[in-house]
């Protein structure tokens, strides 16, 4: 409880520091959710205590690793309580978020391709409704206000494609469905950025790994690329061309 009270309360100075422009970006290391719980807190991530922070309405975690980008619709969330977030409502929420972020990045447009929940696309119906009742009216709409996305595409496809290229980022349904194609593709140098913040804040890609503690073993990789990442974003390099 005593670490987990103080880890969340440097985040909430670093968060007044960027808010206040004293600081350009937040680069974090990692957190324990268990232990920012055991000191009384029901904001348990990052991102979302700088959103009750900043009273933030739309927000969404983008992990990289090099050219594969997945933004997460959900994020801390059981995987039952996960798929009641699948709406147009919320899926048209993440897209123009991207494509808007994006833009502010440089990018002249952005190629969103948008991940199905269930297997194979639901299979026209066979496997789920989510794709023909949220998802791809989502995307219609999406389209139809001049947003180049593309979906919903089979979950085994789609992270696929986005690293031939074919996508600049890639929506996923929740945590898992995002954060493995991201780990099996580069663990050590995967890193997350948060959207919709009024500041930049970047992040580590893994926990704080309490059982390596003290061995001297720990791999810095990733807590070197957020800090970069927070930088080029902060000089108004952006992720165009990366």
């Amino acid at each position: 409880p005593v670490a987990g009270q103080a880890s969340v309360e440097w985040i909430l100075r670093a968060g007044e520091l960027a808010a206040s422009g004293q600081v350009q970006a937040i680069a974090t290391a990692p957190i324990n959710k268990e232990a920012c719980a055991l000191a009384g807190h029901e904001d348990i991530g990052h991102m979302e205590i700088f959103q009750s922070q900043t009273g933030s309405k739309n927000v969404a975690t983008m992990l990289m690793a090099r050219q594969l980008r997945t933004v997460h619709l959900t994020t801390l969330r059981s995987l039952r309580i996960a798929c009641d977030y699948v709406t147009k409502e919320n899926v048209l929420a993440k897209i123009a978020l991207t494509d808007e972020t994006f833009k502010q990045w440089g990018f002249e447009t952005s190629r969103i391709g948008v991940s199905a929940l269930n297997p194979h696309s639901s299979d026209g119906g066979l496997l789920g409704d989510e794709e023909a009742k949220q998802i791809t009216p989502a995307v219609e709409e999406a389209r139809a206000m001049g947003i180049d996305a593309t979906g919903p595409v089979p979950a085994d496809t789609v992270f696929v494609q986005a690293i031939d290229g074919k996508y600049d980022a890639v929506i996923a349904m929740y945590h898992d469905q995002g954060h493995i194609p991201i780990k099996v593709f580069d663990w050590a140098r995967s890193v997350s950025v948060n959207l919709g913040l009024p500041f930049i804040r970047t992040s580590v890609d893994h926990g704080t790994a309490f059982d390596i503690a003290g061995k001297g073993v720990a791999s810095h990789e990733s807590m070197l690329e957020c800090i970069w990442l927070a930088a080029a974003l902060a000089q108004g390099n952006g992720l165009a061309g990366s």
